[in-house]
């Protein structure tokens, strides 16, 4: 930063300080300005009463901070240390949290559609509920999160490490999930229709009553993984490795599976299985 910018981050530290109401004000009356609290140390403060919308917090410290119910939208969190920290129900539309620390922290039906995700942090963190929607998560590390019914419509989880996620009752119609790893991860009754699946990493993933209508899952890695009552209809697995895979009740309707591996295989009570029409 500019000793411009430091400057302008002390003087708004300081106003942040002096409580909500002095800050309230202050931004009522500075309405043309946005915060700069970038590097600032603000560990395990509670911020509850704060606007923070359209604020700088790059690479600030916020670890342990209570956050919960704060307007965050249009602010930048690049890099900045969330672990722990408690952000349940903020608002947070098209918030830049690219490559920040969230491990552990609680995002219960925070609301963070469009945001900026990529590289972030999410190891262990709390998402149920969360609102995801168009969200970019590429290279995310959201290993053994929890994000039962969170929306992730047209989320971009390229490369995304998901290893032991519950996502279970998830909506990801649309989600990029290309190259991205779910190994042992739960999606029950899950909802990938229309999903970018191609060449994902899902050996030995939960996904009983999952939505594949219309994925496209070439060479997608299934292997050993529980897939009793999936709907596959019109689903693209060339090339996929079904190995092992349980497809007890599975509906295969339109389903390419030109060149798929389902070698031992559970195919009890499957629907239209198999069929190479691509």
């Amino acid at each position: 930063m500019s000793k411009y910018e430091i400057a302008m981050a002390g003087e708004h530290l300081a106003l942040l300080y002096r409580g909500p109401e002095i800050w309230a004000q202050w931004r009522q009356d500075n309405s043309h300005k946005s915060p700069n609290l970038a590097g600032c140390n603000l560990g395990q403060m509670d911020l509850q009463a704060f606007d923070l919308s359209n604020t700088n917090l790059t690479a600030a410290n916020l670890r342990g901070a209570n956050l919960t119910g704060v307007n965050l939208s249009n602010s930048l969190l690049c890099g900045a240390n969330l672990i722990e920290a408690q952000l349940t129900g903020i608002e947070g539309v098209t918030i830049n949290l690219h490559q920040a620390q969230l491990k552990g922290a609680d995002l219960r039906d925070a609301n963070l559609i469009g945001g900026d995700l990529s590289e972030a942090v999410l190891l262990e963190a709390e998402l149920s509920r969360a609102n995801l929607i168009g969200c970019g998560l590429k290279n995310a590390d959201i290993r053994r999160a929890e994000l039962e019914a969170a929306q992730l419509h047209r989320a971009d989880l390229r490369c995304a490490e998901l290893e032991a996620a519950n996502l279970i009752q998830a909506g990801l119609s649309q989600a990029n999930l290309s190259e991205a790893t779910l190994t042992g991860a739960y999606l029950y009754g899950a909802d990938l229709s229309r999903a970018n699946l191609r060449e994902a990493h899902c050996a030995q993933a939960y996904m009983v009553r999952a939505n594949f209508t219309d994925i496209n899952a070439e060479e997608v890695d299934l292997a050993w993984s529980n897939l009793s009552k999936v709907n596959f209809t019109r689903a693209n697995l060339r090339q996929a490795n079904l190995r092992g895979a349980r497809l007890h009740r599975a509906q295969f309707k339109q389903t390419c599976l030109e060149g798929a591996d389902w070698e031992l295989a559970n195919l009890e009570q499957a629907r239209g299985f198999p069929s190479l029409s691509c």
